[in-house]
This record gives C-alpha cells, sequence and structure tokens, in this order.
C-alpha cells in the first residue's frame, strides 16, 4: 500500500479531526473527513477509499452503526474500519469487532504511533486482498481443471472402449487362426487400452473426491461377490508377477448395500498395490470377515517389504509413492490408496494400513454395521460368543 491511499476520518470533534488529519496528511495519506457516520457512508460510496478511522461516540449515526452499514453492504464492505474509543470502554471494543472492526485505536491517541497504526492495517489489508486474489484464482483452475478431467474422460473412454473392444475381437481372430505372435500383440493393445481407462478413470475419481463425498449407486450384493469380481479382475496381474493369492471366502449368505463397482474397485486397489510393492512370487491373502459389532471388514494382506510407522500416512496422499520420481521402479498414478480411502468414507466406512517392516503391510477396508443386510446364522452364533474370524 502506498501514501497515496485515501482514508475518511469519520469523527464529530472538530479538534480531534484536525489533529488525526494533520497526522495523516504528514505521512503523505489522502484524507476526506465527516462529521458522522451517514456523512462518512456517502463518502465511501462516492469515492473509492482505502480505510475508515472512525470514532465510535458520534451523533446522526455512531461507529457500531457505521462499521455494520459497511460490512453489510457488498460493495464496501472490503474496506478496513480502524475504531476509535475510550481507555475505559473495553466492552465497546468487544461490540465494535463483533460489528466488523478491523482494529482499534484507544483515547488519548498516542500520535507518535498513530500513523504507524494506520500503515499496519492498510497494509494488512492489501495482503488480504492479495491473498484473496490468489484464492480465487487457485478456485478458477480447480473449477477449470475438474471441467478438464470430465471433458477428458468423456472423450478419451470412447475411442479407448473401441480399442479395446476390436483388439479383442482380432485377438479371437488370431486365436482362431492359430497365430500366436499376432495374438499377443494384441494382447498388449487390450492391456494397454485397459491400463489407460483406468488411469483416467481414477483422475475423473479422485477429481470427484476432491471436491465432496463420491456419489454412489447402492445395490444389495452377496460379500464373496465383491471379492471374485476383484480378483477374476487381477488374475492377469497376478499372473505376470507370479504372485500367488489365498482367498478366504466370507458366508456367502452375508449381503452388504453399496457400490458394487466401487467396493470391487477398491480392492482391486488394494490387490494390485499389494503386487507391485512385493518381491516377485508374492503371497497375497484376501478375506472378509464380521467384526463383533456386526461391520464388515476386507483385508488384503501380502508378504512384502513392509512401511515404516512414519511413512504410512504419506502413501495415503494423493499423487504419492515413496518414490515419484520420473525414473521410478514401480508405475501408478499413486491414486490407488487415496481413491480406496474416498470409496472407504462415501460409504461411511473406514481404510487403514498396518504394516511392519519385514513383516508386510495389511490393508483393512471397512463397511459400517448399517450397510450389512443378512447375518448368517453361523456367524451369528460366533458373534454371540465373542469370536470373529
Amino acid at each position: 500500500m502506498t501514501n497515496a491511499a485515501t482514508i475518511v476520518l469519520a469523527d464529530d470533534d472538530p479538534v480531534m479531526r484536525e489533529l488525526a488529519g494533520a497526522k495523516l496528511a504528514e505521512a503523505g495519506y489522502a484524507v476526506v473527513s465527516a462529521e458522522n457516520g451517514r456523512e462518512a457512508l456517502t463518502l465511501l460510496k462516492q469515492r473509492d477509499i482505502d480505510l475508515v478511522v472512525s470514532d465510535l461516540d458520534m451523533p446522526v449515526m455512531n461507529g457500531f452503526e457505521l462499521t455494520s452499514a459497511i460490512r453489510s453492504d457488498p460493495s464496501i464492505s472490503a474496506i478496513p474500519v480502524m475504531v476509535i474509543t475510550a481507555s475505559d470502554q473495553s466492552d465497546a471494543v468487544d461490540r465494535a469487532f463483533a460489528a466488523g472492526a478491523t482494529s482499534f485505536l484507544a483515547k488519548p491517541i498516542n500520535w507518535s504511533l498513530f500513523n504507524h497504526a494506520v500503515k499496519f492495517v492498510l497494509r494488512a489489508s492489501e495482503d488480504r486482498k492479495a491473498l484473496q486474489a490468489a484464492r480465487d484464482q487457485a478456485e478458477a483452475g480447480a473449477r477449470f481443471k475438474d471441467s478438464l478431467m470430465s471433458v477428458m474422460s468423456h472423450e478419451l473412454r470412447t475411442p479407448l472402449n473401441a480399442i479395446i473392444g476390436f483388439g479383442q475381437i482380432i485377438g479371437e481372430q488370431f486365436k482362431q487362426n492359430n497365430d500366436p505372435v499376432h495374438q499377443e500383440y494384441s494382447a498388449y493393445i487390450i492391456d494397454s487400452g485397459k491400463r489407460l481407462l483406468s488411469s483416467v478413470s481414477d483422475m475423473l475419481l479422485a477429481s470427484d473426491a476432491r471436491s465432496g463425498p463420491i456419489t454412489i449407486n447402492e445395490a444389495d450384493v452377496c460379500l464373496n461377490a465383491l471379492i471374485d469380481d476383484a480378483v477374476a479382475e487381477m488374475k492377469n496381474t497376478l499372473n505376470l508377477a507370479g504372485a500367488a493369492l489365498e482367498s478366504r471366502p466370507a458366508d456367502q449368505d452375508i449381503e452388504v448395500t453399496c457400490d458394487r463397482t466401487l467396493v470391487s474397485r477398491a480392492i482391486r486397489k488394494l490387490i494390485d498395490n499389494a503386487v507391485k510393492f512385493s518381491s516377485k512370487n508374492a503371497k497375497i491373502f484376501v478375506g472378509a470377515t464380521l467384526t463383533r459389532g456386526g461391520a464388515v471388514v476386507i483385508i488384503v494382506k501380502d508378504n512384502g517389504p513392509g512401511i515404516e510407522a512414519d511413512k504410512l500416512a504419506q502413501v495415503c496422499a494423493p499423487f504419492a509413492q515413496l518414490d515419484m520420481s520420473i525414473r521410478r521402479s514401480r508405475e501408478g498414478l499413486g491414486l490407488g490408496l487415496p481413491l480406496v480411502q474416498a470409496i472407504a468414507a462415501a460409504h461411511q466406512g473406514s481404510f487403514r494400513l498396518d504394516s511392519k517392516v519385514g513383516a508386510g503391510t495389511k490393508a483393512i477396508f471397512s463397511l459400517p454395521a448399517s450397510r450389512v443386510r443378512a447375518i448368517p446364522t453361523a456367524a451369528s452364533r460366533n458373534l454371540s460368543q465373542g469370536k470373529v474370524a
């Protein structure tokens, strides 16, 4: 803020207006005076004003009323207001701040510090305007990013689905013609298309999660079906990594209300993470159980290197891997675990990692008891006996 700032000085005492005006003019500020709050309010609507210095006790419209009027008018509400009050009126300061005052001065005024106080308030106001502008720019950028992600998702899905579909047709043709070489090429095309489509979907889902809870399409589904869906989709990944997967099915009578696509996707992300960050020929366990409170818990456990305790929070942050350099050895956007968290939150559930270096990692995805629609008789007996699988 330069010394060319324009200040409205509102006070019914002409001596006070003279003294304060002289001090402000001496510091290089442009000063316009008003005898009461109403005159000051008129000036604010007629001119570009940078600061209001107002006495609280004035006729016609006092400082409290002036401050409230400024804050209630969108065209001038951002103007800082410095109020002046008697030093023994501490409750007046509270009332002034409640009305929207920015700062205050106590009478008798310390004239040697008066201009410094004004300078401080003006600088703070300029900083606030800069922060507001930066926030507006960031929000506009976020809106643009979300819109771009939505358009990209729509525009990329159609050609990618065509690539995958025709790749599958060509692959079947090569299989019938007993042409394993070209059949393998077509498999690469299909796999690459699916991976790109998955990445696009992940980015769009992450964008949705950033702006609020993910919208879910609820339906009743068998818990085992969720796990089977996820495992079936991961067979190729497991085979390529030489990973052995052990699946412990839950009782088939357990049904939960959830978004089948999203929950299955979360389980796939956990399995993929276990494969990706484990050594070759890893052993992975996938299972589900009921807690004593009736909630459903889905567990994915691996025998990989594990994660240090101080890095558990880091790996759950968006776009985070323990190594996100261009030359990193493991592919991926770093969105897997954040998306699992977002999917759990959308279902009023929870997600956490338990890990110990050298002892592998256990991912625990839970759905609340309110989403369980059918509990089997055997499980009910176990619960009544305090047993959890």
